[in-house]
């Protein structure tokens, strides 16, 4: 008989999840179903000011939901370290939705189930209570987990068959760098660094240091 292989969350430091912090987490309970949307965004010309009739479809990132049930009423084993539901919210917490201050975001997050593997990072984590026992201790809550899909560039050209440097850049902090100046290095203008920022997942345009490798991607030139 075949053996039952556990839905489990690794956490990263890089987006091409290759870089491990150490920190991972298995699912008790399989889930039952998952969700994967995707969504376009359009907008006309004259929602975008412009007078010459256009319109414009843009691709966001596909976003995966799951649910995983936390039982505590003892028919099922805690994971190894694991003494209560509230002990496993808080190491999942941990995995998913932590604020790494070395490293100035989120981990990436890598999803493995069978033939199922989701990269991404988290939206959100919301803990649904279910039930507790005659003291008030959680004995079954459920974890709903969004994420944002990511794929680094080097992933994403591969699978579009499409090899040209031009696309994709990948460029290692040196000291004295900052984001504007990185920016006008490969775009020759300086002002895309807002965008370089939201694409890596910055909290702050000054979160970089030397060792640090930032995406760069496929932005128009001015």
């Amino acid at each position: 008989m075949p053996q039952l292989t556990k839905l489990k969350i690794e956490a990263y430091s890089d987006m091409a999840c290759t870089q491990s912090v150490g920190k991972s987490i298995y699912a008790m309970i399989n889930p039952a179903s998952f969700s994967k949307s995707y969504m376009t965004d359009y907008k006309s010309s004259e929602e975008m000011n412009k007078s010459k009739d256009t319109k414009t479809f843009k691709s966001s990132a596909a976003r995966f939901e799951l649910s995983l049930v936390i039982d505590g009423t003892g028919v099922i084993p805690f994971p190894d370290g694991i003494r209560s539901v509230d002990d496993y919210i808080d190491k999942l917490s941990d995995v998913v939705s932590r604020y790494d201050g070395n490293l100035h975001h989120r981990h990436y997050l890598k999803i493995i189930w069978g033939d199922v593997l989701v990269t991404g990072v988290s939206e959100g984590l919301t803990i649904n209570y279910k039930l507790f026992d005659s003291g008030g201790a959680t004995l079954r809550a459920e974890a709903k987990l969004r994420l944002a899909e990511t794929k680094d560039f080097l992933t994403k050209n591969k699978e579009a068959g499409k090899n040209s440097p031009d696309l994709t850049h990948i460029l290692t902090v040196r000291a004295g760098d900052t984001l504007p100046l990185m920016a006008y290095r490969i775009y020759g203008n300086s002002s895309f660094y807002i965008e370089v920022a939201r694409f890596n997942n910055l909290n702050s345009v000054h979160a970089i240091r030397p060792g640090d490798q930032l995406y760069f991607p496929p932005l128009k030139k001015i």
